[in-house]
């Protein structure tokens, strides 16, 4: 059910967005500007990974969509409660009639209606009405109605089978709000070292650029005085060129990768962002049929196909209830009076009651039988969809554990390539300075350098997301809010 509480909270929750975004263009750098003479705050915005990842589960938009969604379904059941609630019913009515005589009528009544979890429902009538034929009547009543359901209907169960469905579905929006969560939180992890990554790329680039432009000047100067050749000049440029176009690039990918972080993270696409995440990391050291019961214990969808299954089975039972015929015992018991004095209608001086039983039913009912047939299958689909869920965690599990496992190797081979390739310019770059070679070696050399560093780097930043990953695979990435 939806509170008032419930709807102060999200208020207070988009506040404090509001004063987390203030907080952080608060910290963000001053710049003076000698012409005006007058200090203005620029527009970057200084976010560590922590942050940027409190900001995402609090401004995403997906987040805040499928927190309305639970919203929704709380008022869904608060609408499907409100049936046992007490109704007060005003009705009021006039009209006339034709034919062998002429009638007019002037009502007014009230109705108190109850219904309860056993299927009895209950109603109070009181009535007024004036009737004009010949003369004046006045009718006054009041009514007593009872009527329990003695099959279909009847118990606790069948009618609370609409709260026990909008329940569920509460339950299934909070799971959906709680997997939107991780999901968002991997995706601002990924985004920020993708950041992190281009970034790097940039500079390593930029170092590369400069080192290119100056074999490139080197080269011509020595062509001019015979120490090198054309080739050597038109190596250095052509190399020079696929190094500035691969700045281009990265610089590109760097702008894309943290517009997409403003997305995610529900800021201004103008603002100017500066990310910093670390780079180190601990090994992940798990055994992997641990991780498959920790994985198995804690995965919102195991959760979600047990609960499925539980609600599966009592809607069976709901369906094998439906094919019950319908009879209803129903009590009626009125007092009532007429007169043409107002005051005297008054006086309920008669009385009348009924008890009856009641039923309307299809014969065959193929429809119910039918339905009963479904919810069977679909308990049995349901079985089959979880054991198939336990497999594929499994796998999962172990997918992720493996991959870890290989990115930790990846990084010690590419941490001896690294070296090799240092040795192998510092080697380069001895033989170029003494006349024993020209700048072929040293340019490949360094290229090679490059490559060797970047691997590094994509690499460390693939196992730090991979931890992240694997936290998710075992759902325990965030903590469950109910």
């Amino acid at each position: 059910m939806i509170s008032m509480g419930s709807i102060i909270m999200t208020s207070i929750r988009h506040k404090a967005i509001i004063l987390f975004i203030f907080i952080l263009i608060c910290n963000s750098g001053i710049v003076y500007s000698e012409e005006s003479g007058v200090t203005n705050k620029s527009q970057k915005v200084y976010f560590t990974l922590e942050q940027a990842v409190s900001l995402a589960l609090q401004a995403n938009r997906s987040i805040l969509a499928s927190g309305y969604d639970v919203l929704n379904q709380g008022l869904s059941l608060e609408s499907v409660n409100s049936i046992f609630d007490l109704k007060i019913i005003p009705g009021a009515r006039a009209g006339m009639s034709g034919g062998v005589t002429a009638e007019k009528e002037v009502g007014f009544g009230m109705s108190f209606e109850k219904r309860f979890t056993s299927g009895t429902k209950v109603s109070v009538r009181p009535d007024i009405s004036r009737t004009e034929d010949t003369a004046g009547i006045y009718n006054t009543e009041s009514a007593l109605s009872l009527e329990q359901p003695l099959l279909k209907g009847l118990g606790k169960e069948i009618n609370l089978d609409r709260v026990k469905s909008a329940e569920f579905s509460i339950r299934l929006a909070k799971r959906s709000n709680y997997q939107t969560r991780v999901n968002t939180v991997l995706e601002t992890v990924f985004t920020v070292y993708e950041i992190v990554r281009q970034r790097e790329l940039v500079r390593l680039n930029e170092l590369l650029a400069g080192q290119m432009l100056g074999h490139a000047e080197t080269a011509k100067a020595k062509e001019r005085v015979g120490l090198s050749t054309p080739i050597d000049v038109y190596r250095a440029e052509i190399n020079l060129k696929d190094v500035e176009d691969n700045l281009t690039a990265a610089r590109k990918a760097y702008q894309d990768t943290k517009d997409r972080l403003k997305t995610i993270l529900s800021l201004p696409l103008q603002t100017d962002i500066e990310i910093s995440a670390p780079l180190t990391y601990a090994p992940v050291n798990l055994d992997s049929n641990g991780a498959i019961d920790i994985a198995l214990k804690n995965r919102i969808e195991m959760e979600q196909l047990e609960d499925e299954l539980k609600e599966s089975e009592r809607k069976a039972d709901i369906a094998k209830h439906n094919v019950l015929p319908e009879l209803n015992l129903v009590f009626d018991y009125s007092r009532f009076s007429s007169s043409g004095d107002f005051n005297r209608s008054f006086g309920l001086e008669q009385n009348k009651w009924g008890i009856m039983l009641v039923s309307r039913t299809d014969f065959y009912r193929t429809s119910e039988r039918a339905a009963y047939g479904q919810s069977l299958n679909n308990i049995q689909s349901l079985r089959l969809k979880y054991d198939g869920k336990r497999d594929e965690i499994t796998k999962d599990v172990r997918n992720h554990l493996t991959t870890l496992k290989k990115l930790a190797e990846t990084i010690k081979i590419r941490t001896e390539q690294i070296n090799q390739a240092e040795g192998k310019l510092s080697l380069a770059k001895i033989k170029f300075n003494y006349g024993l070679a020209n700048n072929f070696d040293v340019i490949e050399a360094e290229n090679e350098l490059q490559r060797s560093r970047v691997n590094l780097l994509s690499a460390n930043i693939d196992y730090i997301v991979g931890t992240y990953n694997i936290r998710a695979v075992l759902g325990t990435l965030i903590e469950r809010k109910e």
